[in-house]
């Protein structure tokens, strides 16, 4: 249950911190370019879900959409806290954890940003105040999410005689979206590319190689999350945009060391031991 708490805190106070940095550095729409044209801190507010995408208009789709969002957390909390009861693989805990932070760093955009933050206006350029004196831009459960991820890896246009978009420009990835989308994605993926190990009973528990492939893909994973929050972190508090190679040296330099320090760590986790329904004799536990 600690590890699941530190997860949850520790993705919030990332989350939290980039976005209240982000609305008061940052006139609605500016950009910050991190590493050449396709990875940029773009101030974008959005009265939405994840990714940019809205439900319904106004204010009462607004509304909806976060009464929606906090069942969602509740029954994702719930969840969490029956696991913690069961005897489940660690890693289901975190996946689990990791989209409760997520859900969880979004609603308190909509629940406390409109109150506590004046309104981002792009017309005229101006900063965000926190805890201004007139008050905030917008009622509970009214605030807009910050986002800020900016990633047009693509850009280009089709072909004139291509199909339906022919002459339309093209860019990919277009949605702009933040930390705690981020987190809901990753839980997402890890229970898609381990769900066979997380649901059910193994017929078998896993040998030493699988072990070590295992080990070694969340090292890499957590070398490339390390990547992309270092970046920013030393981009929000760098004065060049975007930054200079020796810079990235470090970031690139902190993160190996990063995910080294992951890979050892599972390597010397006290294996778990699973519900299995047959079980070689000579098979090797996990």
């Amino acid at each position: 249950m600690k590890k699941s708490l530190f997860i949850i805190f520790f993705v919030l106070a990332i989350d939290q911190s980039i976005k209240i940095w982000i609305k008061t550095h940052l006139f609605l729409g500016e950009q910050y370019p991190v590493m050449g044209n396709w990875f940029n801190l773009q101030f974008v507010e959005n009265p939405g879900m994840a990714f940019g995408f809205q439900l319904g208009e106004g204010k009462i789709g607004k509304l909806i959409l976060s009464v929606f969002r906090l069942l969602a957390v509740a029954g994702i909390g719930y969840y969490l806290w029956k696991l913690f009861k069961k005897n489940v693989r660690p890693l289901m805990v975190v996946c689990v954890a990791l989209i409760f932070a997520g859900a969880l760093g979004n609603i308190l955009d909509s629940v406390f940003y409109g109150k506590i933050f004046d309104a981002s206006h792009d017309c005229d350029a101006n900063v965000a105040q926190l805890f201004p004196k007139e008050g905030g831009y917008a009622g509970v459960l009214q605030g807009k999410v910050v986002d800020m991820f900016y990633f047009p890896l693509v850009s280009t246009t089709f072909p004139e005689k291509f199909p339906f978009w022919g002459g339309e420009d093209f860019q990919f990835f277009r949605p702009v979206f933040n930390i705690a989308d981020a987190s809901v994605s990753i839980g997402v993926f890890l229970l898609l590319i381990f769900q066979n190990r997380l649901f059910g009973k193994q017929k078998q528990r896993l040998s030493p190689r699988k072990i070590l492939v295992t080990n070694i893909f969340f090292g890499i994973v957590f070398f490339l999350i390390s990547v992309f929050l270092l970046l920013t972190y030393f981009t929000l508090f760098s004065k060049d945009h975007p930054l200079p190679m020796s810079k990235v040296g470090i970031v690139i330099g902190l993160s190996a060391a990063l995910g080294l320090g992951m890979f050892d760590l599972l390597r010397r986790w006290p294996k778990f031991e699973p519900n299995v329904e047959t079980i070689p004799a000579a098979a090797d536990e996990n």
